[in-house]
């Protein structure tokens, strides 16, 4: 699997930055005019305004490039179709990660520094990059915040907890990956493979062929004897693999000569075949083991349904890590009592 950093779930709140004001009721809108920003929820002591979630869509491609994983989560596919709902559940998950894991400026900058020298860019062309794009630098700021906090929280409570098996990955590639109109090509047809080891007599290294073919029936004649494989090609053979006791590893039919394909389907694990070959090279084969192997599909397709397998179970974790924040910090909805789950004393 490629690098796997940090996977991140949902993206920064700018509008929390911008909430950090007095709790008090807001200022009452003059006669006839609508009111602006109103909360729209309050997380603790942190306020969501209506503002907020305005700031949010206006920000998504900002957050796209910032947070590995929100192009793959829900709002960062529906953009700014999202509702209102929506983004306010989103702003409240992100409360309550930078409420547990607070950055401190210095911090961001930092991190904003190691960008600049990355890209080899100064603080005011960094700037300039993001006006050219629509996006203030204090937004950027505080994105980069909000990445921080969750970088922290994924390293410290999630990474250990997420685990993609190969099943998982199998499981996956038929019941999904497969039937993907856009896979259709995908099948997974069962390879076998076959661990090889080899004793190899190769007349060219002898004084004549003669001898050469003496020395591969002596071979062949220790093994009958109970001389172990291993052992009987390192002292005879010349092959390349005589110092691991003439071991090929496991090939495929697609991935050996016919030769010696033609030997070694004809034998069960364990058994050894004859002395095969030509005046040139004489060798004994023996067929140590077989194994299934999955389609070339399903080989290509592996690392990419990991990391989505990957993805989607650091998403899961990260969800019921704020199901428990929720039960331990007073969460209020506009228009809804204040509701928080931490037992009485």
């Amino acid at each position: 699997m490629s690098d796997f950093r940090y996977p991140v779930w949902g993206v920064a709140s700018l509008g929390l930055f911008y909430s950090v004001i007095s709790l008090a009721a807001p200022t009452a809108a003059p006669k006839g005019r609508a009111l602006l920003n109103r909360r729209e929820a309050t997380v603790g002591t942190v306020a969501i305004l209506k503002s907020d979630i305005s700031r949010f869509k206006k920000t998504i491609p900002l957050r796209a490039q910032l947070d590995p994983l929100f192009a793959n989560h829900e709002l960062g596919q529906k953009g700014d179709r999202a509702t209102d709902a929506e983004v306010v559940d989103f702003l409240i998950s992100d409360a309550l990660i930078r409420q547990q894991f607070p950055i401190q400026d210095a911090e961001v900058e930092q991190e904003v520094n190691a960008i600049q020298n990355t890209n080899r860019i100064d603080r005011e062309g960094l700037k300039q990059a993001l006006k050219a794009q629509g996006f203030r630098y204090v937004d950027y700021f505080e994105l980069m915040r909000s990445g921080l906090s969750k970088r922290m929280l994924i390293d410290r409570d999630i990474r250990t907890k997420v685990h993609v098996s190969d099943d998982d990955v199998k499981s996956y590639y038929e019941s999904v990956y497969k039937k993907d109109p856009k896979n259709s090509h995908a099948s997974s047809p069962t390879v076998q493979s076959y661990r090889i080891q080899i004793i190899g007599v190769t007349t060219a290294n002898y004084k004549s062929a003669q001898i050469a073919h003496q020395t591969i029936v002596e071979a062949e004649q220790a093994l009958k004897a109970g001389e172990s494989f291993e052992s009987v090609a390192k002292r005879v053979s010349d092959d390349p693999t005589a110092p691991s006791g003439g071991d090929l590893g496991f090939l495929t039919q697609d991935e050996m000569s016919p030769e010696i394909f033609k030997q070694i389907k004809g034998l069960m694990p364990q058994q050894i075949s004859k002395i095969v070959g030509s005046p040139s090279r004489y060798f004994i084969l023996r067929l140590a083991e077989t194994k299934s192997m999955a389609g070339l599909e399903y080989t290509k397709a592996k690392e990419t349904i990991q990391n989505i397998l990957t993805a989607q179970e650091f998403s899961r974790q990260i969800r019921l890590w704020i199901e428990r924040q929720k039960q331990k910090t007073t969460v209020h909805y506009r228009g809804q009592p204040a509701v928080s789950s931490q037992p009485s004393i």
